[in-house]
């Protein structure tokens, strides 16, 4: 099994470094400095190595320090405590979270498909050690991550017996899984939930007990975790005797690692299933018209034709921001204690509100349905490339994105506004109105952002697929700077003027640059 395991290793990191390389190539001006011999290089072994080797590091430590960092360090900020309790009883929900969200041994990815399809290699041959090097990955990464961001709040002995919870959470959660495929045949599959509902109703319901409850300072006793550990720990035993012991590994990646669960067979198999899908979304009433003219009039049909395509998902924020929003009015009138703790976070979530409309945006789904609906067959045309009709399309289609966008964002202001005011409200009225205004202006920028990155960068090839790196880069920093920017502690006033200013300046910016620069990116890619 561990030649097994070194070659599976060898083989990961060979299209994976293959995949950084091909990136790399397709970067401005740093792509050309890539000779198309590259691959064949004596040195290309060395820079192989390199990057393996680092990109386990990051597996192992980067993104476990970040986790615990983001998920566990944060919110105890906002509680104003780091009681051991506290840790523990938000570990456990995450973990617990983590089982079903993230196996492994259910995750149909490239690395198993090469070896066990293409390869032949026998399916538990590949399965079991490289399971095991997972669960290591996360037994050293998180327990390190525990010790340095919490060394003084607990022991090492809570932090080992943390991170082995997770383990033997994981193993419980795939015996299981094995248990359902021998009853029902029911094959697993993390990325592709036979019920989303479902998958989401868990994860939100264990969030909301790991993080709402410490509100109400109802945690689970420290005492109370060590008896759920070890009944936990005996159940994962036996769990992971199991998973060592399962003999039916082979049927499992049969199933699992189907062409369509891992990557598109072809490219006209891929075009022909999005069209489909995309025209169940689509009105084909030959009755709608409008009473624009130009592109006009031919983006207003678009809109019109595809609204349900285009509008669908900020509907259904907009309904979650409602909830969220009802629940905690409730919350204050029924549960005074967490009045004020709600009126100086209305007060103080401003900047975090930058990173929050990151997510809320959709601009990139409605970016997604233009090209696949409309631009993907239209830029094949020269003079849709020209610049005063990029810059007027470019016109309609900000008025619309903008305006989808503004549904669930003016509900959100509108309800943060409220909460602020039903939990004491704040002795500077301007508070109000500066709140509702900074966040229309962040999805304001948002709005513009995505859709100039869509034209300046335009992502997606022939085939309907994203294939852009810089795109990816710039959607990474895009993140990375509203993530920086919201922890920076200033006056909710002060950082209102601040964005609402910024947009303004964004938006004459943006028009500048796409009139110049779009008829030159805005093309199909091969």
């Amino acid at each position: 099994m561990l030649n097994n395991f070194l070659i599976s290793l060898r083989v990961k990191n060979a299209y994976t470094v293959n995949q950084i390389i091909y990136g790399f190539s397709k970067l401005p001006l740093i792509g050309k400095l890539i000779p198309t011999k590259f691959y064949g290089f004596k040195s290309f072994k060395v820079i192989s190595f390199i990057i393996f080797i680092i990109r386990e590091l990051i597996r192992t430590f980067g993104y476990k320090l970040l986790y615990i960092y983001i998920f566990l360090l944060l919110p105890l900020t906002l509680y104003k405590s780091y009681d051991v309790s506290y840790i523990i009883h938000i570990y456990i929900f995450l973990a617990l979270i983590g089982s079903f969200a993230n196996t492994e041994i259910f995750n149909p990815t490239r690395d198993k498909y090469y070896l066990v399809v293409l390869m032949k290699m026998r399916a538990k041959n590949y399965i079991v050690p490289n399971f095991i090097y997972f669960l290591g990955s996360i037994f050293v990464g998180q327990l390190v991550s525990l010790i340095l961001l919490f060394f003084n709040v607990i022991t090492w002995y809570q932090a080992l017996m943390l991170v082995l919870f997770t383990l033997c959470v994981k193993s419980i959660a795939i015996a299981f899984y094995f248990y359902r495929m021998k009853k029902s045949n029911i094959i697993i599959n993390e990325n592709k939930p036979k019920s989303w509902a479902l998958y989401f109703f868990l994860i939100i319901s264990l969030l909301l007990i790991g993080y709402l409850l410490p509100y109400f300072n109802l945690v689970i006793p420290v005492n109370a975790f060590y008896i759920i550990f070890v009944i936990t720990f005996i159940l994962g035993i036996i769990s992971f005797r199991k998973v060592l012991t399962y003999n039916n590994y082979q049927y499992l990646c049969k199933e699992l690692l189907k062409h369509d669960n891992i990557f598109v067979v072809n490219t006209s198999n891929n075009t022909e299933q999005l069209t489909k899908t995309s025209r169940e979304q689509i009105t084909l009433d030959k009755g709608i018209t409008s009473d624009k003219s130009g592109f006009a009039y031919f983006h207003d049909l678009f809109v019109k034709r595809h609204r349900k395509l285009l509008i669908d998902s900020a509907k259904k924020m907009t309904v979650i921001i409602l909830v969220i929003g009802i629940i905690l009015g409730i919350l204050i009138f029924f549960v005074p204690v967490l009045k004020q703790g709600i009126n100086t976070f209305a007060l103080l979530l401003l900047p975090y509100m930058l990173f929050i409309m990151y997510f809320i945006n959709t601009g990139k789904n409605i970016t997604n349905a233009m090209f696949m609906n409309c631009d993907h067959s239209m830029l094949f045309y020269r003079f849709y490339r020209e610049p005063k009709i990029v810059l007027s399309l470019f016109k309609e289609r900000l008025k619309t994105v903008i305006g989808i966008n503004l549904l669930p964002t003016v509900v959100l202001a509108l309800v943060l506004a409220i909460l602020l005011f039903l939990s004491g409200g704040s002795s500077n009225p301007l508070n109000y109105i500066i709140i509702i205004l900074s966040i229309i202006s962040m999805s304001i920028f948002f709005s513009i952002h995505n859709l100039v990155l869509y034209y300046l960068l335009q992502p997606y090839n022939i085939g309907m697929e994203m294939k852009s790196t810089t795109y990816t880069i710039a959607s990474l920093i895009t993140y990375w700077a509203c993530y920086y920017i919201s922890r920076i502690e200033v006056s909710t006033f002060i950082f209102g003027i601040i964005m609402i200013i910024f947009v303004i300046l964004y938006s004459v910016i943006s028009l500048f640059l796409i009139y110049n620069y779009a008829p030159k990116t805005f093309k199909l890619k091969n």
